[in-house]
């Protein structure tokens, strides 16, 4: 049996390995389910295989089961809970830090559906780079 101090290491190494991937994967809804199906196929099978996918719901039966899941597939969906806390968090700055941005770019853009954001993420060369760093943390942009 690891030392606590050993198996910490051993943990936040085996989290710095999987941490890009986890996060290239999230920035793109088909590479997420790519990567949650190759590192918890087995699991999802067993476990969320009568689930209809969309909306985070794959995401939240595996984390459900938890207690169920191999070492991989866990390293995997807590880092994809991880990435959706962090966007949620940079979600509720975006109106705030985006303001004046969404005034100087965006006059005349009605809101609702997603309108805003297009024009900033459009806008991105000339969005303030508080701006851009809270749409690109909140996964805003396409």
């Amino acid at each position: 049996m690891l030392a606590p101090a050993r198996t910490m290491l051993a943990v936040s190494l085996v989290l710095a390995a999987t941490l890009p991937q986890a996060a290239r994967a999230q920035d793109d809804g088909a590479q997420w389910a790519k990567y949650i199906q190759s590192n918890c196929g087995k699991e999802l099978k067993a476990h969320c295989s009568g689930i209809t996918k969309g909306q985070g719901r794959i995401l939240a039966c595996l984390y459900a089961r938890e207690d169920k899941l191999s070492a991989k597939c866990g390293n995997a969906v807590m880092n994809s809970v991880e990435r959706l806390g962090m966007a949620l968090g940079a979600l509720g700055n975006v109106v705030r830090v985006c303001e004046p941005d969404t005034r100087r770019l965006c006059n005349g853009v009605v809101a609702g559906n997603g309108n805003l954001i297009g024009c900033l993420a459009q806008a991105k060369g000339s969005v303030s780079a508080q701006c851009n760093s809270m749409l690109d943390t909140a996964y805003l942009r396409p």
